[in-house]
């Protein structure tokens, strides 16, 4: 246990003292702050912090374009109460033409010509994205057929509008979880366990080949137990990956409670999140870092040269990618029997049972089992990592491989 402490409180110095580590990290969580508090000051309408005043100047504002029409159908008896029902100045012309040499000419903002009671043409110059007039103008004449359709049946005006009053109030209860709530907080959790096993578990990896490589693990292994050689050096990259982590996300949670007056709670979405939910991504996403952290620190040991990392780690980084995918099909259907069997595999439950305690239903003795799958994977890992890694430092060469290790160590 001494040797252990040693290894970890050397490999922890080492991340704390690096400025490239340090840096990063104050360069991302300060970002992230300025990301939430900066808008709070310049775009005060983004965040709900336009006054009523401002409010009553946009409306206004809209209801003052200037646009025209072209009737070209005798149908429409009353086109003045049409054209009653859309905000907005309007000019009438004699042609079509006239209207499309006045929309070319900015003359007005945009013009419809009107062949029938269900057939009209929007003209206007340049469409942009956030362009909502024709579907106005659109549902303003469906409107104004079903008035006259009433209206010739017998209706009167104070019937037609009565009719029209009607409204349905629907209240939600929802039983379980609220899964369009929970979706984009548990989104962005998945994302940043997906960052620390594939960014941190590569550094560890790196870390211990580096040592390899330049034949520094020699002198460590006569010295040092190996078994704690490999605890200390994983565990102080986890650590490290973690603490990173929590200070940017910290960072962020702690600007937004500052600034949520300002938000107006827009942000809720993605800073309140529920005390069961983020217990479950400490547990699992936790666990799961571990056991893949175990794994890229066996590999560390099975390669003598740095550029060799990636062409080893690649299957053990498609394993994580496909628990990636399998995690992003399941935040649609947190309850398909996909994710069922997903959450009691040690390395897809870290993102699957995360998730269905998230965003679904799931009893309690399943996140049981689930928590205690993964300890046994991780502690296998492990054991697996530190009898690969004891077999491994003194081989150089062509990467190992983890059948030919395995055979080797089951002849000993």
């Amino acid at each position: 246990m001494k040797q252990f402490m040693t290894v970890l409180k050397f490999e922890l110095n080492n991340y704390f003292k690096n400025k490239s580590f340090l840096v990063t990290t104050l360069f991302l969580a300060v970002l992230l702050v300025g990301v939430i508090v900066v808008p709070t000051f310049f775009l005060p309408g983004l965040t709900g912090g336009a006054s009523k005043g401002e409010e009553t100047e946009q409306t206004e504002e809209t209801s003052q374009e200037q646009l025209g029409i072209f009737v070209n159908t005798t149908e429409i008896a009353d086109v003045d109460s049409l054209l009653a029902m859309i905000p907005g100045q309007w000019s009438s012309y004699e042609d079509e033409e006239s209207l499309r040499s006045a929309v070319e000419a900015e003359e007005i903002e945009a013009g419809f010509v009107l062949n029938g009671p269900s057939d009209a043409v929007y003209v206007v110059n340049n469409l942009t994205m956030s362009e909502n007039l024709s579907q106005t103008f659109s549902s303003a004449l469906a409107q104004y057929q079903k008035q006259t359709y009433l209206k010739d049946h017998g209706l009167s005006p104070e019937e037609i509008a009565q009719a029209d009053s009607f409204s349905v109030n629907l209240e939600q209860e929802v039983l379980g979880k609220d899964g369009s709530r929970n979706y984009w907080y548990t989104y962005v959790l998945v994302f940043v366990i997906y960052m620390l096993i594939l960014f941190y578990g590569q550094m560890i990896a790196v870390s211990i080949t580096t040592e390899k490589s330049n034949r520094a693990i020699e002198i460590l292994v006569t010295s040092v137990n190996p078994n704690s050689l490999i605890f200390g050096k994983v565990l102080a990259g986890a650590i490290a990956g973690v603490l990173q982590m929590v200070v940017i996300i910290g960072a962020g949670f702690g600007a937004y409670r500052a600034c949520r007056e300002a938000w107006g709670g827009m942000l809720d979405f993605l800073f309140q999140i529920p005390g069961n939910v983020m217990a479950s991504f400490v547990v699992f996403g936790l666990l799961s870092y571990l056991l893949y952290a175990f794994i890229f620190g066996m590999l560390g040991a099975m390669v003598s040269k740095t550029e060799d990392i990636s062409k080893s780690a690649t299957p053990v980084t498609l394993i994580y990618v496909a628990s990636f995918l399998i995690a992003m099909v399941g935040l649609t259907d947190s309850d398909s029997l996909l994710m069922k069997v997903a959450s009691f595999v040690p390395f897809t439950s870290g993102n699957a049972m995360f998730i269905r305690v998230s965003m679904g239903s799931v009893a309690l003795w399943e996140v049981g089992l689930s928590v205690l799958l993964l300890v046994i994977g991780c502690v296998a890992a492990g054991i697996l990592a530190a009898k690969i890694f004891r077999f491994g430092t003194l081989h150089y060469g062509n990467p190992i491989k983890l059948t030919k290790a395995l055979k080797s160590m089951g002849q000993q």
